[in-house]
């Protein structure tokens, strides 16, 4: 086999978008490279649910943010990436790229429910690349397979300061946008001894 033959294939941001159309399934575009999104389970669905809610009814009299789900992309300029994360709340009105891919590019929070092939990947370079875009303040992993959230929080630039909460009687106290989500309404219908590993 040639290495011609091994060549990752490289799609134009137009093929990436006709892709979308055309299919109707959404891709992470990574430089030219589409990558599906990944399959999810109902205790994944269950936690992105119960977080936008409580991001939604946390903000539903704020006019200084709004709330997007994962069928929200964002652009990541420095990489030339299009991405999809779980929940985003940006300080409002949401900026776009352009008008053709209508991707958000000032994301002050980005929240990642974490699965099996996600979340190195979401635990490190990802996080990175959120870094390049100015307006991220702050970053929450959720766990899936126990109550657990991971935050990171931009204190100055290139300064991030980490917290770790454990425990359905915790709280996620979310610096970037000033409220604070129980653990036990994120993880509300979700049974751990049958979460996905």
């Amino acid at each position: 086999m040639t290495a011609a033959a091994t060549e990752i294939k490289k799609h134009t941001i137009s093929e990436y978008l006709e892709m979308e159309a055309r299919t109707g399934e959404r891709y992470n575009y990574y430089d030219g490279i589409l990558e599906p999104m990944p399959n999810t389970t109902i205790p994944y669905n269950r936690i992105v649910k119960n977080i936008l809610f409580a991001l939604e009814s946390a903000l539903f009299d704020r006019e200084d943010f709004e709330v997007f789900s994962a069928e929200q992309k964002i652009y990541l300029p420095q990489y030339n990436y299009y991405v999809y994360p779980d929940a985003v709340v940006v300080s409002a009105p949401p900026l776009i790229s352009d008008i053709e891919t209508n991707a958000i590019i000032n994301p002050v929070l980005i929240i990642e429910v974490l699965s099996k092939s996600t979340q190195k990947h979401d635990r490190g370079e990802k996080f990175i690349e959120y870094r390049s875009l100015p307006s991220f303040k702050e970053y929450c992993l959720i766990n899936q397979k126990k109550p657990e959230a991971l935050l990171f929080f931009r204190e100055k630039p290139g300064l991030w300061a980490e917290t770790e909460i454990r425990g359905l009687e915790n709280e996620v106290f979310l610096q970037s946008i000033d409220i604070r989500i129980p653990l036990k309404q994120i993880y509300r219908r979700i049974p751990f001894d049958k979460a996905p590993e």
